[in-house]
């Protein structure tokens, strides 16, 4: 399979992502943590579903919501990270699998360049699910489940991130200026 070059033009505009996307990303994650520790210091599920269930409490209401956007928030970043770092590599994706997505695309391409490994390819795959269903099912989504997708999504990104801003950090070239000593991401 043959990929076509990219144009410098693309090539610029996926740099920019990934270096706006790293340099932010600890603002985001740190959202996450904080709407999370609106329920109790370890996320406390019972906290979360009696909120998530209510019917009259929406200031209550409002904070599961404020945890959903930032983990859906923090998830998109990861796909996205993942999806341009695959195309500034010009990495090969792997077939799309039944039920896949162009993130998971990502995730697998990132785990055959061993940029990742497979059981953390597995997690951000789950966790794409995850973001998707809370997003487009959320009808259908109980306390429980939104609980258990947040935690994998808060976790998951935080062992994506070192990695790949490791690995990516040789495709950012200095014509993109990241701040001399810099290193974006988690730690930043």
């Amino acid at each position: 399979m043959t990929i076509s070059q990219p144009r410098k033009a693309e090539l610029r505009r996926w740099r920019e992502d990934v270096i706006r996307h790293l340099e932010d990303f600890p603002r985001q994650y740190a959202a996450l943590e904080s709407a999370m520790a609106t329920f109790g210091d370890n996320f406390d599920e019972g906290l979360f579903k009696e909120s998530f269930d209510t019917l009259t409490d929406m200031e209550a209401y409002n904070r599961v919501q404020a945890v959903e956007r930032a983990a859906g928030r923090v998830q998109n970043y990861i796909a996205d990270l993942a999806d341009r770092g695959v195309k500034l590599a010009q990495l090969i994706r792997p077939p799309m699998r039944d039920q896949g997505s162009t993130a998971q695309q990502a995730f697998e391409a990132l785990r055959d360049a061993s940029v990742i490994d497979a059981g953390l390819c597995r997690r951000l795959a789950r966790a794409q699910k995850a973001r998707s269903t809370i997003e487009h099912s959320y009808v259908r989504v109980n306390a429980g489940d939104a609980h258990r997708a947040i935690l994998v999504i808060q976790q998951t990104a935080r062992d994506f991130i070192g990695p790949y801003r490791d690995w990516i950090a040789g495709y950012l070239n200095a014509s993109d200026a990241l701040p001399q000593g810099h290193r974006p991401g988690l730690n930043s």
